[in-house]
């Protein structure tokens, strides 16, 4: 008796709301669906393909003011590069290490950038002890 007072209260309460839902305006009835053109833009231009910069370090073996040539090892075989410069250069001699960053164009290497390097010394920190070798077998102190 008690499940068929549940679905009978359940069934009032479903028909209440619906006709609660059925007795409001829409409120979309007075108003006209247009739909807004939108004229259609022209396609971007495209842009030009980024620079793609490569990098070689290498030791120089003839400098002047329109060129660079440079010899550097690759897996063990030496090779030498030209390139053309963008600006002469004042502080790089022949025998410098240099890094080279630059790009091909035409089957051109054009150097963009050519700096000196120099390698750094690794020192220890102070107050470390220098590693020292000692035979196995030897007796320590």
């Amino acid at each position: 008796m008690k499940s068929w007072l549940a679905i009978f209260f359940c069934v009032v309460f479903i028909c209440a709301t619906a006709s609660f839902a059925i007795d409001q305006p829409d409120p979309y009835a007075g108003k006209s669906t247009t739909v807004k053109t939108v004229p259609i833009k022209p396609a971007p231009q495209k842009t030009l393909p980024r620079e793609t910069r490569m990098r070689a370090t290498g030791k120089v073996i003839e400098i002047s003011s329109e060129a660079i040539k440079i010899e550097r090892n690759v897996k063990g075989t030496a090779e030498t590069m030209d390139f053309s410069l963008v600006k002469p250069l004042d502080k790089i001699k022949v025998g410098d290490e240099v890094g080279v960053s630059y790009i091909t164009k035409d089957d051109k290497n054009i150097a963009k950038r050519i700096s000196k390097v120099t390698k750094k010394k690794v020192t220890p920190p102070n107050g470390a002890k220098t590693a020292v070798n000692i035979p196995p077998g030897t007796p320590g102190k």
